[in-house]
């Protein structure tokens, strides 16, 4: 039974030894102040100082501070384990402690964002692309509805209006059906494609793409298709392409 669960917890800690030991230096190099908050704030003891990350496990993260009473030179050691939502690698293991460290900033009065959460910011700037929804120039929009609002028109109305009957002519009511169906088919598949895009980002980045997000860009596809898809796709190329240039886990080994 100890062999089964130890077999769990390691599939669980996906993050390694070393990398948890490179995480707690460079929080306890970096981002002293805001473990202190966090401690202060979360475990109820203003009178902390001297905060530090003692160890990361998939577990959670546990600080250990000190503290001591006004004017006694005897000195407390304490310590709070924090559980971790997610443990699959040094970027969610970061995420979740910055919003531990903003809440505690908030809670505490501080103004300025702590410096951990405007590094992680800055860091993400970089290298994720904004999913925000764009929609279709007007003109765009117009011809697209107009476009489908006539071939809708000749589709399924047998005497059309004099001043299309040069359509007619060109194109019978039969093709003009069948294209209005491979149409709608097109369109239903770019919104099922976009909508499972979506769905990916949201998966694995919750903060690029939100629900609202990916409902706007889904109907987009579905009304509008390329007209709209195409700054998507732009999108997605080029988060795809900063996905590529970012530096693996073992570039900075290579490097020395």
């Amino acid at each position: 039974m100890a062999q089964q669960q130890a077999k769990t917890r390691q599939r669980r800690n996906v993050l390694s030894a070393t990398d948890s030991e490179k995480l707690k230096v460079q929080l306890n190099t970096n981002y002293r102040d805001d473990i202190l908050r966090i401690a202060q704030y979360f475990a109820k003891q203003p009178k902390a100082y001297d905060a530090r990350v003692i160890d990361i496990d998939s577990n959670g993260v546990t600080i250990e501070w000190e503290w001591s009473d006004k004017g006694s030179e005897k000195r407390q050691i304490e310590d709070m384990q924090f559980a971790l939502r997610d443990f699959s690698g040094t970027s969610s293991v970061l995420q979740e402690i910055s919003d531990l460290a903003s809440e505690a900033s908030t809670a505490l009065g501080e103004v300025q964002k702590p410096k951990l959460t405007r590094d992680k910011e800055a860091l993400d700037a970089k290298n994720l692309v904004d999913f925000t929804f764009v929609s279709p120039g007007f003109l765009s929009i117009v011809g697209v509805t107009g476009g489908i609002a006539l071939l809708t028109y000749m589709s399924f109305i047998a005497d059309v209006h004099p001043a299309l009957q040069f359509i007619r002519k060109i194109i019978s009511q039969d093709a003009c059906y069948y294209v209005f169906v491979a149409v709608v088919v097109i369109h239903f598949v770019e919104a099922c494609v976009t909508y499972a895009a979506c769905e990916l980002i949201k998966t694995f980045q919750p903060r690029q793409m939100s629900t609202e997000t990916q409902i706007k860009w889904t109907v987009g596809g579905l009304l509008f298709g390329l007209f709209c898809l195409h700054v998507f796709v732009s999108k997605l190329m080029r988060q795809f392409a900063l996905a590529e240039a970012m530096p693996g886990p073992d570039s900075s080994r290579r490097s020395h």
